[in-house]
């Protein structure tokens, strides 16, 4: 369990980011182990897996797997703007200090395919290994990841506007716990106690579902947080919007809703409007509104306004449902 102290004066600094570099350690935590991954990632690290093999991206997947302890703090760098690109992040990264990287690297058992040397070569292999296995898998998914974390930082940035920041605290997904003045991040061993009197940055993780980063620096704090909308790796065409071929036969959720309103759900695999929807489908407007009234009455989606734009989403029951019967079978 960490427990961050969130100061008065930190409460009133409250922001969100995105961070490439963190979405790419976030997506080495969960494809590393040696386990199945689970929906919706299973079609992401299955190609991912395939494609790395043989690749400084696939020996970087190794070096995660048998990493002892938390990651290394340097890999996973306070944000410092509200989004960078995934160059910019790697450049910085390339600037750790030595010092730093060497007291890091001795309290973990890290696995050095670079050759030896100490912490300035096993830096330079791991920037290039980073670069390799966002370019192979994540760089085709990232106009739809960022896509997703967009709308997710949208949406916290409303309710951080109208509701204040503890609302917002109180809303994060996955393992966080606010109770003032505490934030709770569950699941660490041994407790951690860390206080934060500057500002508190949330991250958005689409892979956040295995993986809890907390960075501390200077009195400023960076935790993250499972973002909304990871549905959209199993249903979606990398770099696309097409939607995967589902064939009739043997198609469990089209049998048991009908083909309409399965469309429907496996469209709303990120949060978008009734027109957007209706738009990509080739379905009417009012079909469409039909069966979001249903699935909404249904508390298997969810509906929220954003501005002048109503959005639907995938409330827990709509994800356990395509989890469960969104297959290709």
């Amino acid at each position: 369990m960490i427990s961050i102290e969130v100061a008065p004066e930190a409460l009133g600094q409250v922001r969100v980011a995105i961070s490439p570099l963190w979405e790419t350690v976030a997506s080495l935590q969960l494809l590393a182990p040696d386990r199945p991954v689970p929906w919706p990632y299973s079609k992401w690290a299955e190609s991912a897996r395939r494609r790395l093999a043989g690749r400084p991206g696939g020996e970087l997947i190794r070096c995660f797997r048998d990493l002892a302890g938390p990651v290394p703090a340097f890999l996973t760098p306070l944000p410092t703007a509200p989004m960078r690109t995934i160059e910019e992040e790697l450049a910085d990264l390339r600037q750790t200090p030595t010092d730093l990287v060497r007291a890091q690297l001795a309290r973990r058992v890290v696995a050095d395919p670079s050759g030896g040397g100490g912490p300035e070569p096993w830096l330079r292999w791991c920037v290039d290994a980073f670069d390799d296995y966002w370019q192979i898998a994540l760089r085709p998914y990232w106009a739809m990841i960022r896509s997703a974390l967009h709308d997710d930082v949208l949406h916290r940035g409303h309710t951080l506007a109208t509701r204040g920041p503890a609302a917002l605290l109180d809303q994060l997904e996955g393992r966080l716990q606010w109770e003032p003045p505490r934030l709770l991040l569950a699941g660490s061993a041994p407790s951690v106690s860390v206080r934060c009197d500057r500002s508190l940055v949330v991250v958005p993780l689409l892979f956040g579902r295995r993986t809890l980063c907390c960075v501390s620096d200077t009195g400023s704090v960076a935790v993250s947080f499972q973002a909304r909308g990871a549905a959209m790796l199993e249903s979606r065409h990398p770099g696309t919007n097409e939607r995967l071929d589902r064939p009739e036969r043997g198609d469990r959720l089209r049998i048991l809703v009908g083909r309409a309103r399965a469309a429907v759900l496996r469209g709303l695999a990120t949060p978008t409007t009734t027109s957007a929807l209706a738009s990509s489908l080739g379905l009417s407007a009012s079909t469409v509104s039909e069966h979001l009234s249903a699935l909404v009455a249904a508390n298997v989606v969810r509906r929220r306004r954003v501005g002048g734009r109503v959005l639907y989403e995938l409330d827990r029951a709509g994800d356990a449902l395509l989890g469960y019967l969104d297959n290709d079978a």
